[in-house]
């Protein structure tokens, strides 16, 4: 059981893997729901959990800002500083996303 969960889970984190999100999609998602704040975990999460303990993480750092779908339980799953900046060195050019990749209407 404990594998089809943990599979089931890494499905989820893959339709929001770590991205370039827009300034206003950062910003509504801080506005919709009260973020939340965790010791240690740079950004905030959107309250409403998208399943079990996996919600949506946003950050803002060094004037861009970045989203994906993080798994609470697990920090290696996190968006962190050092992550972002592997994220831009990785992808120089990468979309900025609106919305939420998942979504119908999500770049």
């Amino acid at each position: 059981m404990t594998q089809n969960r943990d599979t089931a889970i890494a499905e989820l984190l893959a339709r929001f893997p770590l991205s370039r999100v827009s300034e206003a999609f950062h910003d509504d998602m801080l506005g919709v729901l009260p973020p939340v704040h965790v010791r240690g975990m740079p950004g905030f999460l959107v309250s409403e959990a998208v399943a079990e303990d996996v919600h949506a993480q946003f950050v803002e750092h060094r004037g861009r800002f970045y989203g994906a779908y993080v798994a609470l339980r697990r920090p290696e799953t996190w968006i962190t500083h050092a992550g972002t900046v592997a994220f831009d060195l990785g992808h120089p050019d990468p979309p900025v996303l609106d919305w939420y990749p998942d979504a119908a209407d999500g770049q």
